[in-house]
C-alpha cells in the first residue's frame, strides 16, 4: 500500500512538474509574440524602384550612401545613392551568355578599391562603381559566389569550390580548388589556359588536372550560399549534398578553413518533423505541405563573433570560434539573416516582415514597417550600421533608419 502511494505521488509529481513547464514555455512564447506586437515600428525613410524580384542587396563598404541591387531573373544591377530616390546612379548589364542568357547569380562591393562585381551565371563581371565601365570579364560558370573582405579572393562554385586571385581585377587567375571531403587536400590551379587580353579575358580550367575522385565527389553538392568570415579565418558554403551512407539529398554547411585550405568541418541541418493529422479508424492525407529544411542564407558577424543561418524551417546561429549553438528558432520560415557591423544586432526577414534583435538578450528591440507581405527577402545592413536595407518579390528596394532605435 505504501508503494501504491509512493508511485502515485511520484506520478503527480511529474505531471504537475510537465503541466508547469507547459505553461512557462506557453507563457514565454506568449510573451515574445506580445513584445513583438507592442513593439515600436520603424517606418521606411526611402524606397526606390528596382523593377522585378530583387535577390542581392550590397551597401558599398567605403561609401555607405551606395546600394547595389539585383534579381535572379533579370541580368542587371542598379546601384542607388541614398539621397537619390528617383533614378539609380548606375545601370549595369551583364553581357549574354552562349545560350543568350546570363541572369544574375550574386553581386558584391570591393571591400578596398572602386569596383563592383556582378556574377552571371555564365561570366564574372568587374565593373568601375564610380564610372559604370567595365574592368574586366572572366568567362567562368557559377551560381554563387563571394568577395573575400581582404578583398584577395573570390570563392565560386560549379562542381567544384574554386578560389581565385583577385588582387588584380585586369588579371584574375585561378588559385585553389577547395576538398570536397575531410581529409582531402586542396589543389592549386596552375593548369590554366588564358585566351584573349584585357579586358576580355577566358579562363577556363583543365580537367586533365582534377583527379577523377574530386570530379565525382563535387558533382554531388548544389551550394546555395556562400560567405567568408570578416577576418578571412573562414569560408562557408551551405546547400543540398548526397549523404554518401543513405544516399539522400542532405541540407548541410561546410566550414574551410582559409589558412590551411582544409575542410574542417561539416553541419548537417536536421529533417523537419512531418506531423500527420489523425482520425481513428484511417489514416487521410495532409492538409498541408511538410515544412522544408532548405537553407536560405549564411552569414558571419562582422566582429566575427556569430555565424548565422536561416532555412525554411527556422534559424540557428553559432558563436566562434567554438563553433557552439548560441540560439535556435524552430518551425518558422527566415528567409535571411543579417548582422550590425557593431556585433550588437542581428536581423531576420520572414513572411511576416523585418525584425531587429538583440545579440546579448536575444529579444526583439524593433520592427521595420511599411513593407508588404514576402516584400522583404533579403536584407543588409550598412557599412556604419546607420541604416538596414530590404527588397523582395515586389521589386522595391526599402531602407529603414537604425538611429531611430535611439530616439526617446
Amino acid at each position: 500500500m505504501n508503494g501504491k502511494k509512493i508511485f502515485l505521488l511520484f506520478l503527480a509529481i511529474i505531471v504537475a512538474g510537465v503541466l508547469l513547464a507547459s505553461s512557462t514555455w506557453r507563457q514565454w512564447n506568449d510573451n515574445q509574440k506580445t513584445i513583438l506586437q507592442r513593439m515600436r515600428p520603424i517606418a521606411p525613410m526611402a524606397t526606390y524602384s528596382q523593377g522585378g524580384s530583387i535577390n542581392y542587396i550590397d551597401f558599398d563598404p567605403k561609401n555607405p550612401e551606395l546600394i547595389a541591387a539585383a534579381g535572379s531573373s533579370r541580368n542587371f544591377v542598379k546601384v542607388w545613392n541614398v539621397s537619390k530616390q528617383d533614378t539609380p546612379q548606375l545601370t549595369l548589364k551583364t553581357q549574354k551568355g552562349h545560350n543568350g542568357t546570363n541572369f544574375v547569380v550574386g553581386l558584391g562591393f570591393s571591400p578596398v578599391n572602386d569596383w563592383i562585381a556582378i556574377k552571371g551565371f555564365w561570366t564574372l563581371e568587374i565593373w568601375d562603381s564610380t564610372t559604370g565601365n567595365k574592368i574586366n570579364t572572366l568567362n567562368t560558370a557559377s551560381s554563387n559566389f563571394a568577395i573575400s573582405p581582404l578583398c584577395n579572393n573570390f570563392a565560386l562554385d560549379h562542381n567544384h569550390l574554386k578560389l581565385w586571385d583577385v588582387n588584380d581585377p585586369k588579371n584574375i587567375t585561378g588559385k585553389i580548388l577547395l576538398p570536397p571531403k575531410m581529409g582531402w587536400v586542396s589543389i592549386p590551379l596552375d593548369g590554366l589556359e588564358r585566351i584573349d587580353p584585357f579586358p576580355e579575358m577566358k579562363i577556363s580550367m583543365l580537367r586533365h588536372n582534377i583527379p577523377n575522385r574530386y570530379r565525382n565527389a563535387s558533382t554531388n553538392e548544389k551550394y546555395r550560399a556562400i560567405d567568408f568570415s570578416h577576418d578571412g579565418r573562414w569560408l562557408a558554403a551551405a546547400g543540398q549534398m548526397l549523404n554518401d551512407n543513405k544516399g539522400d539529398w542532405r541540407q548541410k554547411v561546410k566550414i574551410w578553413d582559409m589558412e590551411t585550405h582544409q575542410l574542417n568541418r561539416i553541419i548537417e541541418r536536421e529533417e523537419p518533423k512531418i506531423q500527420e493529422p489523425k482520425r481513428k479508424g484511417k489514416k487521410v492525407p495532409s492538409s498541408t505541405l511538410p515544412l522544408s529544411n532548405d537553407i536560405r542564407s549564411i552569414k558571419f558577424s562582422p566582429d566575427n563573433r556569430f555565424f548565422g543561418l536561416a532555412a525554411d524551417n527556422g534559424l540557428t546561429i553559432w558563436s566562434l570560434p567554438e563553433w557552439d549553438i548560441y540560439h535556435e528558432v524552430l518551425d518558422k520560415r527566415i528567409s535571411d539573416i543579417a548582422f550590425s557591423p557593431d556585433g550588437t544586432l542581428y536581423a531576420v526577414a520572414d513572411v511576416n516582415g523585418i525584425n531587429l534583435w538583440s545579440v546579448e538578450t536575444l529579444t526583439p528591440v524593433a520592427l521595420l514597417s511599411g513593407a508588404g507581405l514576402f516584400s522583404n527577402s533579403v536584407i543588409e545592413f550598412s557599412p556604419d550600421g546607420s541604416m538596414i536595407a530590404g527588397g523582395g518579390m515586389d521589386g522595391v528596394v526599402w531602407l529603414w533608419d537604425v538611429r531611430k532605435l535611439n530616439e526617446k
